[in-house]
């Protein structure tokens, strides 16, 4: 089988979360002993990650061009989360029911290192969206969390994913989490994806005012949080992105939702 392997940002302009320790650091680890367990297996890996980029989404484009180009079987984005210090736990991204089903695998495995399960998750992720093939992204557990960097393994996290993606898959998901807030803190928009305000239809961006707004999951990727609102009046499925500077994940608390938040 062919592999093709995303190592998460470690790009010019295209860099991770930084936590109690470095995303970059902890997806390059993990990253190339993945590909060297691949390898060793029987299989053939292609690494598509850049190694310089005029821009986040130039870095994005070039790995989906480069899995496409090379017909790889499988894209696996490797990341690693962050919120608010106090989240943990690993879920991984797909969008198609293939997808779903080794992305479930690839989770029962690293669940079994001790990390919680965040289940199985769809949103609009521009190399799960952008790739010929089957693509899973797989954020390992939380950068910022010390539960998580305390169990953390870069060895055994790659020896997870590398069982995960070679035994058999199951399409069962897990429930998304609900124990979080965003704070939105200067005034901004929500849009279906992270892809420039300028380059998205209107009609599929949303003004939102600064205050805390009840949401029912949320990732850190691409330099945005995507989002699941707790209402159904914010377009497909209710999942949307804002810039991650303008906003902040909190624990969930007694919030008073502002006036006019839909």
């Amino acid at each position: 089988m062919k592999f093709g392997i995303d190592i998460g940002h470690n790009c010019p302009f295209d860099t991770g979360a930084v936590g109690i320790k470095k995303e970059d650091d902890l997806t390059k680890a993990v990253g190339t002993f993945l590909i060297q367990k691949l390898k060793a297996a029987g299989h053939t890996v292609v690494d598509c990650t850049p190694n310089t980029a005029s821009s986040v989404n130039d870095s994005l484009r070039q790995r989906a061009n480069k899995a496409n180009t090379n017909n790889v079987n499988l894209l696996v984005s490797i990341h690693f989360n962050a919120a608010n210090s106090k989240a943990d736990g690993t879920e991984i991204y797909a969008i198609s029911n293939t997808s779903k089903g080794i992305a479930q695998s690839v989770l029962k495995e690293i669940v079994k290192l001790g990390f919680k399960d965040r289940g199985v998750k769809s949103k609009n992720l521009f190399v799960l969206k952008n790739t010929e093939m089957p693509a899973i992204l797989v954020e390992c557990c939380f950068c910022d969390s010390q539960i998580d960097m305390d169990r953390f393994d870069a060895e055994k996290m790659a020896e997870a994913i590398k069982d995960g993606l070679i035994g058999e898959t199951d399409e069962d998901t897990s429930p998304a989490d609900k124990d979080y807030i965003l704070e939105i803190k200067v005034p901004t928009i929500l849009k279906p994806s992270t892809e420039q305000a300028s380059d998205l239809p209107k009609e599929k961006l949303f003004d939102i005012t600064p205050g805390k707004y009840p949401i029912l999951d949320f990732t850190f990727e691409e330099h945005h949080y995507c989002v699941t609102w707790t209402d159904n009046s914010k377009g497909d499925r209710n999942k949307h992105f804002v810039f991650a500077e303008h906003c902040k994940i909190l624990e969930k608390d007694d919030v008073v939702v502002p006036a006019g938040a839909r």
